[in-house]
């Protein structure tokens, strides 16, 4: 199977994990929802080992990694901002936006904590 393909299959399973998700949302049954998660993982392992295409190589990677780290960047940056903002008027009579803006503070710490641990585990096991 060529790239092309794989792709509209990815594509179709995604439209079809969405619509039956709502579905299950409505009827509300968690288990209709795991069980077409766990089909559509199933069908998406089997097409990508049926591709005869390259998928990955060192530059996708590097593009993707880059990605990553610009993502997470600018998501703890954001939130930080945001809990700071929240704090500051709370001081202007907003009280409730206190816990807030320590909610998006504490977000801010922990995702920079597991974003650190994670860098120093890799750097140490890959040698770095």
């Amino acid at each position: 199977m060529d790239k092309a393909t794989y792709n509209r299959i990815r594509a179709g399973v995604a439209a079809g994990v969405g619509i039956v998700m709502a579905f299950s949302a409505l009827r509300n049954s968690w288990a209709l929802g795991m069980g077409t998660v766990i089909l559509a993982l199933v069908i998406l392992y089997t097409a990508r080992r049926q591709v005869d295409a390259i998928l990955f190589d060192e530059r996708t990677i590097v593009i993707r990694e880059k990605a990553a780290n610009a993502t997470l960047n600018l998501v703890t940056v954001a939130f930080a901002v945001i809990g700071l903002g929240l704090i500051e008027t709370s001081f202007w009579g907003y009280i409730a936006n206190r816990d807030y803006g320590y909610i998006f503070a504490y977000i801010a710490l922990i995702i920079m904590g597991v974003n650190g641990f994670f860098n120093w585990y890799y750097n140490d096991k890959l040698g770095g």
